[in-house]
C-alpha cells in the first residue's frame, strides 16, 4: 500500500513515517511505501483539509485550531488536518481505533497489538474543543525525559510544549546533579551543554508540529548579561543593573539573591526599552518560537518602591512595557504572539494603561494548583482585596482566581488559557492516580464555561508512576470534552496491563481511596497579627495529629501485600508495554507501604519519626531509581512530602 504525501514538510514526513512504522508492526503482511505521487492509488493520502477540498469550517487560526478529518475504508482514503500537527494527531487517532495505545512516553509505553489491518476503516471529523493543550518544563528532568515527552504529546492529542527560561538549566541541572539521590553523583553538566540540548529539543518540538511556547520567568536581567541558572548560584550585579533593578527598603539589590525573583524599576524607560531590545533580539535568533511568554519575576513583595513606580499599579507598567514590545516586534515584522500573565501582583489589572494592539496578546493565569480541592464554575466571586505594594495579602483559592480573571476580562477580551499544576507535586498526594484522574476530567468540563481556551500543565516530565492515565485523560479530554472517561480508562488499563487489567484498576482505586488526597493537602490560611506589621500564613494538614487517619492508612500494607501475588504473576509477560507496567506496580506496592508509614507517624504526632521514615524512603527510592526514573521525579517527591511534614 501507499502512504501518499500531499505536501512535503518535516512534520508531514514524520506523520507518514509513523503511520508506516506502526502499520507494519501491527500487520507483518503489510508493505507500506511513502510517496509524493498524487496519482498513486491503493493507499492513504495525508494532507491539509484544503489539499483534499475538505471543509475548513471552524479553522480561524491554523496555528492553534486543530481539526482532524479521516475517511479510510479498508486502508484506502485520507487522513487530513487543519495543519501539519493535526495530520500527525489524526494518524495516531486512526491507529488508536485499531487498538494502539501510548500509555506513557518511551518505547516501553507503547501498546501495539498484532492484528490484520487490510480491513481497518475509520470515518471521523473533530475540531479540538480547546486550542491550547500541553505542558511546560519543570521538575528534575534530563534531555531524554523531555524528548520522550515531546514525542508522546501528540499521541494523546496535546499540541504544545513550553521551554521556560532562556535556558531551563534550573530544571535540567536538578537531574544531572541528582539533587535528591543518596546514590548518584553530580554529572557536572554545564549551562552551555544544556543550552545545546534545548536547541535539539526545540527542533523535535517543531518536527512534531507542536506550538512552541518559550521564556516565562528568569530573563529580566538578561539585558545586563546576567543569566539565571539556579537559586543556589551566586550572581554579581553590574553597575548598570544596580541602577535599573527595583528599589526595595531603600536598596537596589538582588531580591532573595536571585535574578529569578528580582524585578526591574519599570517606571524607568531605559530599563523597559533595554528589556524590549533583548526580547526582540531573542526572537530574531529563534524565529520559530510561536508564543513568547513575557512574565515578571517569580515572587511577591519585590516591586519597586521608587517615587515614580509607586504612582502606578505593577500591571500598568507591565502593560506599558508589553505595548512597547509589541510596537518593536511590529516594526521588525515579527508576528510571534505574546502571552502575558495575571500572577501575584499582576493579578490586579491596570488602572489606566490599555493594550494598544490586543490582537497580539493572550492571557494566562494560574491557581498555584488547587488539586485536590474541587473546582466549580458556579462558585461565587469574591471582592478583590486592596492592592498594597509589597504587602501581598492573597491567600489564593479558586474563587479568588476567578474574581481576578473577571477584572482582567473587563479590559481584555482576547484568548486565555489556564496555567495549572496537577503534575508539579500535587500528584504525589494521590499515589493511586484515580482520584486525580476523575478531578482532571471534571475540571476540563467547565473550562469552556469559564471561557478558557485550554490549559497548560506546569509539571515534571516524569509523572507516570504508577500510570500515565491522569495525564492522558487531560490531553484527550482537552481535545474532546465529551470523551467517556470510564470507557477510556477501561481501554487504557487493558492496553497497559493486559488480562489482569481489572485487578490493577481495582488496586489503584483502593489506594486512592485509602490515602484520601484531600486530607494530605497543605492549606494556607491568613492569620491577622496584632503587631500591625501585616498578615502571616499558617499552613495546616488534616493528617497531622489525626489518629483516625493513622488507622485508615494502616490498611495500605494489607492492600499492597494482597495485590503483590497478582503483580508477580504478570511481571514476566511477553508484551513490552504490559511487562513495563507491571514492573512499575511491583515497585509501587513497596512505595505506597513506605509512604503510608511516613504519614502514620505524622498522624500519630511522631514528626521526627515521620521525617526519618521519609529519609529512609528517599534512600530506598535512590537505590531503585534506575528502574523508575523515566516515570518518577525523586526531587519533587522529596520536596512535597517534606513540605507536608513541616506543617
Amino acid at each position: 500500500m501507499n502512504i501518499i504525501l500531499l505536501r512535503d514538510s518535516e512534520t508531514m514526513r514524520y506523520a507518514a513515517e509513523e503511520l508506516q512504522k506502526y502499520l507494519c508492526r501491527m500487520d507483518g503482511e503489510i508493505s507500506a511505501t511513502v510517496c509524493t505521487d498524487r496519482s498513486a492509488s491503493d493507499g492513504i493520502a495525508l494532507g491539509h483539509l484544503a489539499d483534499l477540498s475538505l471543509s475548513t469550517d471552524g479553522v480561524q487560526d491554523a496555528m492553534t485550531d486543530d481539526v482532524i478529518d479521516i475517511d479510510v475504508q479498508n486502508l484506502r482514503g485520507y487522513i487530513a488536518g487543519s495543519n501539519d500537527r493535526s495530520v500527525l494527531m489524526g494518524v495516531y487517532d486512526f491507529l488508536k481505533l485499531a487498538g494502539c495505545q501510548w500509555v506513557r512516553p518511551g518505547e516501553g509505553g507503547e501498546y501495539i497489538p498484532q492484528r490484520k489491518m487490510r480491513t481497518h476503516s475509520m470515518t471521523y471529523r473533530k475540531k479540538a474543543d480547546h486550542p491550547f493543550r500541553g505542558e511546560c518544563i519543570e521538575g528534575a528532568v534530563s534531555f531524554e525525559h523531555v524528548r520522550d515527552t515531546i514525542l508522546w504529546l501528540p499521541k494523546v492529542n496535546m499540541n504544545l510544549f513550553m521551554m521556560e527560561q532562556v535556558v531551563p538549566y534550573n530544571y535540567m541541572s536538578r537531574w544531572y546533579k541528582h539533587e535528591a539521590s543518596t546514590v548518584k553523583q553530580d554529572e557536572n553538566v554545564s549551562f552551555e551543554e544544556v543550552s545545546e540540548m534545548i536547541l535539539i529539543l526545540e527542533k523535535i518540538i517543531k518536527k512534531c508540529g507542536l506550538q512552541l511556547h518559550a521564556l516565562g520567568h528568569g530573563y529580566l536581567l538578561e539585558p545586563y548579561g546576567i543569566h539565571y541558572k539556579t537559586r543556589a548560584d551566586k550572581y554579581v550585579l553590574t553597575e548598570e543593573a544596580k541602577q535599573d533593578i527595583a528599589l526595595i527598603n531603600g536598596e537596589r539589590k538582588l531580591f532573595q539573591g536571585s535574578p529569578n525573583f528580582t524585578q526591574l524599576c519599570f517606571s524607568k524607560e531605559k530599563a523597559r526599552l533595554g528589556l524590549v531590545k533583548f526580547l526582540v533580539e531573542y526572537l530574531q535568533k529563534k524565529p520559530y518560537i510561536d508564543f513568547l511568554h513575557v512574565w515578571l519575576s517569580d515572587s511577591v513583595n519585590n516591586h519597586c518602591e521608587c517615587e515614580n513606580c509607586q504612582k502606578y499599579l505593577p500591571s500598568d507598567l507591565y502593560v506599558q512595557m508589553l505595548n512597547e514590545l509589541d510596537a518593536e516586534l511590529t516594526a521588525h515584522g515579527i508576528d510571534t504572539k505574546i502571552v502575558f500573565i495575571a500572577y501575584t501582583d499582576t493579578n490586579w489589572p491596570p488602572e489606566v494603561t490599555r493594550f494598544i494592539n490586543p490582537e497580539r496578546f493572550i492571557l494566562t493565569t494560574n491557581t498555584k494548583g488547587t488539586y485536590p480541592q474541587v473546582r466549580s464554575a458556579e462558585r461565587s466571586r469574591e471582592p478583590l482585596p486592596p492592592f498594597v505594594r509589597n504587602r501581598y495579602n492573597v491567600k489564593g483559592g479558586w474563587e479568588t482566581t476567578l474574581s481576578f480573571l473577571d477584572a482582567w476580562r473587563e479590559l481584555f477580551a482576547g484568548p486565555s488559557f489556564l496555567y495549572d499544576y496537577y503534575f508539579y507535586t500535587a500528584h504525589y498526594l494521590d499515589p493511586g492516580h484515580m482520584d486525580l484522574t476523575r478531578q482532571i476530567y471534571e475540571d476540563v468540563q467547565f473550562l469552556e464555561t469559564l471561557e478558557f481556551d485550554g490549559l497548560m500543565s506546569d509539571q515534571t516530565q516524569r509523572s507516570f508512576f504508577p500510570t500515565g492515565l491522569p495525564l492522558s485523560v487531560l490531553g484527550e479530554t482537552l481535545f474532546d470534552k465529551r470523551m467517556d472517561r470510564d470507557a477510556y480508562t477501561q481501554r487504557y488499563f487493558s492496553a497497559a496491563y493486559g488480562a489482569d487489567a481489572k485487578l490493577a484498576r481495582e488496586y489503584l482505586e483502593e489506594i486512592s481511596r485509602v490515602f484520601e488526597p484531600n486530607s494530605l493537602d497543605v492549606r494556607d490560611s491568613i492569620v491577622l497579627q496584632d503587631t500591625g506589621v501585616g498578615e502571616t500564613r499558617v499552613r495546616t494538614c488534616a493528617v497531622k495529629n489525626n489518629p483516625q487517619a493513622a488507622v485508615r492508612l494502616s490498611r495500605v500494607k494489607e492492600i499492597a501485600d494482597g495485590f503483590l501475588p497478582t503483580v508477580e504473576k504478570n511481571r514476566g509477560l511477553d508484551d513490552p508495554c504490559h511487562k513495563e507496567s507491571w514492573k512499575l506496580l511491583y515497585y509501587h506496592t513497596e512505595y505506597v507501604k513506605r509512604l503510608a508509614e511516613v504519614f502514620i507517624h505524622f498522624a500519630n504526632g511522631q514528626v521526627d519519626a515521620a521525617k526519618q521514615e521519609l529519609a529512609d524512603m528517599v534512600d530506598y527510592l535512590s537505590h531503585i531509581e534506575d528502574e523508575i526514573h523515566p516515570q518518577f521525579d525523586l526531587v519533587l517527591f522529596k520536596q512535597r512530602i517534606s513540605q507536608i511534614l513541616e506543617t
